[in-house]
C-alpha cells in the first residue's frame, strides 16, 4: 500500500466559536460562504501530492497569507490506505493506520474523520476480514494517553466523548465504558475500574458507577467495591478519594502483622507518610506487641538539587525483657542513622554518616539491616571541608564516634580539625642531566588536632597489658568524662623524591618530621609512703618532636614460559620485589626528656614511663631502629586454548592473583631483630566460581617451656618464654607457624558468580527499558537485594572461614564460621529464599530465616519465618506491586525485620 500524507493549514478557514453548552458538542454555523462550487469532491491522493487548504480555496494564490481564524496551528494528517476529502461537507476521512497531530494532540486509528465546518474529529477501529475490530483509537493530549474504542473530539472546545477508554495516571490505570473530557482535561466516567494492574483485564480493581479524575491531583468516586479477577467482593464503601499526582503524596501506611517468640503477636510499620514537598518527605511508623512492647520510628529523606541530599532515621523502642512476670524488666533503646551527601557545587563540602545508639538496641530489637544485627562496632563521622582561596591549603572540621555494642565502649572525637597543604615541588623547573631527582623533590604539611572523650577509664597500657574499665556513658557520667578528655595536636612534614637506578629500579628516599603538642603532661614518681607510683598531671603546654629517614627500592620482573604442545600455551610470572631501609633514633633516651625510669616497688624494681602515657597521639617511639623490610609480590597466570574453539585466541586463566611474602630486620635492636614472616595468597578456582584467600604468620624464634600448672578446674597454664634464638639454629625449620586463616566464598549460580553479579547490575538497564523514572531506577539499582528477581532460577552463596592459631606449647585454637544463603524458583511464580550459618563452637545453626515469595503479577505475597533463635517469628505481607516492578518481573523483598 502506498502511504498518503495530507498537510492542511486550518487558519485559512475562519470558524466561529462553539456554543458554550456543558453536555453537548453542537456548533454554530460559520459566517462564511461554502468553499467549493461542486457538490462533492473525492480525491485519492498519491504519495507525490500534498493538498493544502490554500490551494483548494484559491489555487492562484501562491503567497498563502492566512486570514485570522479561531485556530492558527497546522494540522498534519497521514493514512496508509486512502484519504477522502469532501469539499461540500468539509469532511476528510482517512483509512488504515491513520494519524492526526495538532499541537499537543495526537490521534492514531484505522478510521479518522475530521469536519472543518463543525471542527469535530471522530475516530474508531475497522473490522478485518474475520469481523474483528482492529486499529482502535489511541488519543494523546498533552502527554496523557487514552486507549479507546471510539472518540469524538472538538478542536475548539477541547471537549471529548470517549467510549471504552483505558488511561494511565502515574502508576494507576482507569478503565471506563464512557468518559467525558472537558477543557480542563478532567474526566467524568461511567462504569469505571481503577487499578494498578497494567493488564487489559486487570487482576483486581476498585469498581464504581461514577468516577471523576482530576489530572495530577485526585480521583473522586461514588459508591464502589473491590473486584478481584472481575468478581465483585462484599467490600462496599459509599465514596472514596484517591490521590494520584505524578509526584509523591501523603497517605496512610498499612502495618504488617505476624508473631515473635519474645514479644508475641504484632502490628508493625503502620503509620503515616507525609510528602512535605518535592524535595523532602517523612514517614512516621509505629509498632505494638501483645506482650507489652512498642516502638516508634521517624524517617525522612531530603534533597536540594545540585547541592546535597540525605536521609535521617530515628527509632525508639520500649521492650519488656524477661520470660516471666517476675523477671520482666523495661528496656528503652534508641538508634540514630543519618546520611548527608554533598553534590558537586562549590568547594565547601558538608557530609555526615551517623550510625549509633544504645548498646542493647540490637539485642532487644530486630533491625532492617542484617549486618547491623551481627556487627559489634559502629562508627559515625560528620565533617565540613573547604579550601583556603589563593593558597595551597585546605581544611576540615569533623566529629567522629566509635562504639562497640559488646564491650559498651564509646569514643567521641569532638572536634577534630585538620589543616593540609598540597604537595609542593620547589625545584620543579630545575633541569639538569643526571639531577632529575631535584626537580622531583617535594614536601607537604599537615596538622591535626582533636579532643577525645571516652568511657574507657583503663585505656593506659601497662607492660603491654591493656586494663579496661568501662564506665556508663550517660548524662550523670558525662561531666567526669569531659574532665578526663584527651586533647592534642600533631604536625607532620614529609619530604620525598625519586630517581631511577639502572633504568629499571625506582629509588624513593624520604624524610619525615613529626611533632606532638599537648596542654598537659604527666610526672611519674615513686612514693615511699604509699610504696607505689604516683602520677601527677601538670597543666602546661608541652611538645615533643621526632624524625625518621629512609629509602625504598622497587622494580617489576616479568617472565614467560611457552609450551610447545598441549592446551597450555604459556605461563606468565610477574614479580614485584621491594626493599625499604628506615632509620629512627631512640627517643626513649632520657636526653630527649620524654621517658624516664621510675622505681615501682620497695624491692627497687623500675619501669620506664612516658610523660604522654595514654595521650591521644601517644609518644615518640622508644628504641633505636635501623631496619630493612622486604616484600615480594607475585602474580601467576597462564594462557590456555579453549576446548572445541576453532579460533587461535587463548583464554587467560589466573593461577595466583597474589602470592606475597614480607618481613623486616632491625639491625639496631638489642634482640629479636627479625620480624614475623607473613605469607598471603589469593586465587580462584573453577572459572572464578570459588574465591580463596590464605593468610599465614611464621615466628622465626624459639619458644621454651619452663613449666605447666593445672588449676582446680582442670585448665592448664603454660609458663613459656620466647628466646632470641632462630628456629633453624635449633633445628626446627624456618620457624613456628602461629597463625593460619583460610577464607572460601562462592556463588553457585547456574551461570557462575560473575553472571550473577552481572544480573544484578543489569537491573538498572531493565528498569529504564521498562519506562521507570530516574528515582525508581536509582531505588532499584542502589538496593538490588531488596528485590526478588524471578529471572534468576536459583542462587546458592556459600562462605567459610577457618582460623588456626597456636601460642607456643599451648593447644592450638581453631575457630570456624560458615554462612549460606540463596533462593530457588520452584515455578515461574514461586520462589523460596533462605539465610543461615553454622557456629562450630556451639555446634548449632546461627540465626536462620526462610522467605516464600509468590508473584501474582500486580500482587505479591511474602511469608517470612525464623524457626528458632532469639528472634523466632513469622510474618505475612500481602500488597500491591508498583507497575514498574510488574514490568521488570521483580518483587519487593520483605522480611520479618524489614522496615
Amino acid at each position: 500500500m502506498r502511504r498518503y500524507i495530507l498537510s492542511l493549514f486550518i487558519f485559512l478557514i475562519p470558524f466561529l466559536s462553539l456554543a458554550q453548552e456543558s453536555d453537548t458538542l453542537s456548533q454554530k454555523k460559520p459566517n462564511i460562504s461554502p468553499v467549493g462550487a461542486n457538490d462533492s469532491v473525492k480525491s485519492l491522493v498519491d504519495s507525490t501530492q500534498i493538498i493544502s487548504d490554500s490551494t483548494i480555496v484559491n489555487p492562484s494564490d501562491t503567497s498563502k497569507t492566512a486570514q485570522k481564524g479561531d485556530i492558527q496551528t497546522t494540522v498534519n494528517y497521514k493514512a496508509k490506505d486512502s484519504v477522502n476529502f469532501n469539499l461540500k461537507t468539509q469532511n476528510i476521512i482517512m483509512y488504515d493506520d491513520a494519524h492526526v497531530d495538532y499541537g499537543d494532540i495526537e490521534l492514531d486509528a484505522d478510521k479518522i474523520k475530521v469536519n472543518y465546518e463543525t471542527k469535530i474529529l471522530d475516530a474508531e477501529g475497522l473490522p478485518d476480514s474475520l469481523g474483528v475490530i482492529q486499529g482502535d483509537p489511541v488519543f494523546t493530549d498533552k502527554g496523557q494517553v487514552y486507549q479507546t474504542k471510539q472518540i469524538t473530539y472538538n478542536f475548539d472546545s477541547k471537549k471529548a466523548i470517549i467510549k471504552g477508554v483505558i488511561t494511565q495516571q502515574g502508576e494507576a490505570f482507569m478503565h471506563s465504558e464512557w468518559i467525558k473530557k472537558n477543557e480542563k482535561d478532567e474526566l467524568f466516567g461511567e462504569h469505571a475500574l481503577y487499578t494498578t494492574c497494567n493488564l487489559e483485564h486487570p487482576h483486581f480493581g476498585i469498581s464504581a458507577n461514577k468516577i471523576k479524575m482530576i489530572p495530577n491531583d485526585k480521583i473522586l468516586i461514588g459508591p464502589f467495591n473491590l473486584e478481584i479477577n472481575e468478581i465483585p467482593t462484599p467490600l462496599l464503601l459509599p465514596f472514596g478519594m484517591f490521590p494520584m499526582p505524578n509526584t509523591k503524596t501523603s497517605g496512610i501506611l498499612f502495618p504488617t502483622y505476624g508473631e515473635e517468640n519474645r514479644r508475641g503477636f504484632f502490628l508493625r510499620d503502620g503509620g503515616y507518610y507525609w510528602a512535605i514537598s518535592e524535595f523532602a518527605d517523612m514517614a512516621i511508623r509505629g509498632e505494638i506487641y501483645s506482650k507489652g512492647s512498642y516502638g516508634l520510628s521517624v524517617a525522612t529523606n531530603y534533597k536540594k538539587r545540585y547541592a546535597y541530599n540525605g536521609s535521617l532515621n530515628l527509632r525508639f523502642n520500649q521492650q519488656r525483657v524477661g520470660t516471666t512476670e517476675a523477671d520482666s524488666a523495661i528496656s528503652r533503646d534508641f538508634w540514630v542513622q543519618w546520611s548527608h551527601r554533598p553534590e558537586s557545587k562549590g568547594t565547601g563540602r558538608f557530609s555526615a554518616s551517623v550510625n549509633g545508639g544504645t548498646s542493647t538496641f540490637n539485642q532487644n530489637n530486630p533491625v532492617s539491616d542484617y549486618q547491623q544485627q551481627v556487627n559489634a562496632s559502629f562508627t559515625s563521622n560528620i565533617s565540613y571541608s573547604n579550601v583556603i582561596p589563593n593558597t595551597p591549603f585546605n581544611y576540615a572540621v569533623s566529629a567522629r564516634h566509635n562504639q562497640n555494642v559488646i564491650t559498651n565502649e564509646i569514643d567521641i572525637l569532638l572536634p577534630e580539625v585538620a589543616l593540609n597543604m598540597n604537595r609542593q615541588y620547589p625545584f620543579k623547573n630545575f633541569k639538569a642531566d643526571g639531577f632529575n631527582w631535584i626537580s622531583k623533590l617535594n614536601y607537604s604539611y599537615s596538622f591535626t588536632s582533636t579532643n577525645q572523650i571516652t568511657n574507657n577509664l583503663g585505656r593506659i597500657k601497662r607492660d603491654n597489658i591493656r586494663e579496661d574499665s568501662i564506665a556508663p556513658f550517660n548524662m550523670e557520667t558525662l561531666p567526669y568524662l569531659l574532665e578526663r578528655a584527651d586533647n592534642g595536636g600533631r604536625h607532620r612534614v614529609p619530604v620525598s623524591t625519586s630517581f631511577n637506578l639502572f633504568n629499571f629500579i625506582t629509588a624513593s628516599p624520604n624524610f619525615s618530621y613529626d611533632e606532638v603538642w599537648y596542654l598537659k603532661e604527666l610526672n611519674h614518681s615513686y612514693s615511699e609512703e604509699l610504696q607505689t607510683v604516683v602520677i601527677d598531671t601538670l597543666d602546661r603546654f608541652s611538645r615533643a618532636g621526632s624524625y625518621s629517614a629512609g629509602i625504598g627500592f622497587t622494580t617489576r620482573l616479568y617472565g614467560t614460559v611457552y609450551a610447545k604442545n598441549g592446551p597450555v600455551k604459556a605461563i606468565r610470572h610477574v614479580m614485584t620485589p621491594s626493599v625499604n631501609f628506615s632509620w629512627r633514633p631512640d627517643f626513649g633516651d632520657e636526653k630527649y626528656g620524654i621517658y624516664k625510669t621510675v622505681q615501682t616497688d620497695s624491692l627497687g624494681n623500675t619501669r620506664v614511663f612516658s610523660k604522654y602515657e595514654g595521650f591521644v597521639y601517644g609518644s615518640p617511639g622508644r628504641g633505636q631502629s635501623g631496619a630493612v623490610s622486604f616484600s615480594l609480590a607475585n602474580t601467576i597466570e597462564m594462557k590456555v586454548k579453549k576446548k572445541n574453539d576453532t579460533s587461535d585466541a587463548p583464554q587467560k586463566v589466573s593461577l595466583f592473583d597474589n602470592l606475597s611474602l614480607s618481613t623486616s630486620y632491625n639491625f639496631l635492636a638489642d634482640s629479636f631483630r627479625l620480624a614475623p614472616i607473613n605469607i598471603n595468597a589469593r586465587t580462584n578456582l573453577f572459572n572464578n566460581k570459588v574465591d580463596i584467600n590464605l593468610q599465614t604468620t611464621i615466628d622465626p624464634y624459639v619458644m621454651v617451656l619452663d613449666s605447666i600448672s593445672e588449676a582446680s578446674n582442670g585448665n592448664l597454664t603454660y609458663n613459656q618464654r620466647r628466646i632470641d634464638t632462630y628456629a633453624w639454629e635449633a633445628g626446627k625449620g624456618i620457624g613456628r607457624l602461629t597463625n593460619v586463616a583460610l577464607a572460601l566464598s562462592t556463588n553457585l549460580n547456574p551461570k557462575g558468580k560473575s553472571n550473577d553479579d552481572a544480573n544484578r547490575k543489569n537491573l538498572e538497564g531493565r528498569a529504564r527499558a521498562a519506562g521507570a523514572t530516574e528515582d525508581q531506577v536509582q531505588a532499584i539499582a542502589s538496593n538490588p537485594d531488596m528485590y526478588v528477581d524471578f529471572s534468576v532460577p536459583w542462587n546458592l552463596r556459600l562462605r567459610y572461614n577457618i582460623r588456626w592459631s597456636k601460642n607456643g606449647f599451648e593447644d592450638p585454637r581453631i575457630t570456624q564460621t560458615a554462612s549460606f544463603s540463596g533462593d530457588v524458583n520452584f515455578t515461574e511464580k514461586w520462589k523460596v529464599g533462605f539465610n543461615s550459618g553454622y557456629d562450630f563452637e556451639m555446634n548449632d545453626f546461627t540465626q536462620t530465616s526462610f522467605t516464600i515469595f509468590r508473584d501474582l503479577h500486580c500482587w505479591q505475597i511474602n511469608a517470612n519465618w525464623t524457626p528458632f533463635g532469639r528472634f523466632q517469628s513469622f510474618s505475612v505481607d500481602i500488597g500491591v506491586k508498583a507497575s514498574i516492578l510488574q514490568d521488570l518481573k521483580l518483587n519487593r523483598r520483605r522480611s520479618w525485620f524489614d522496615n
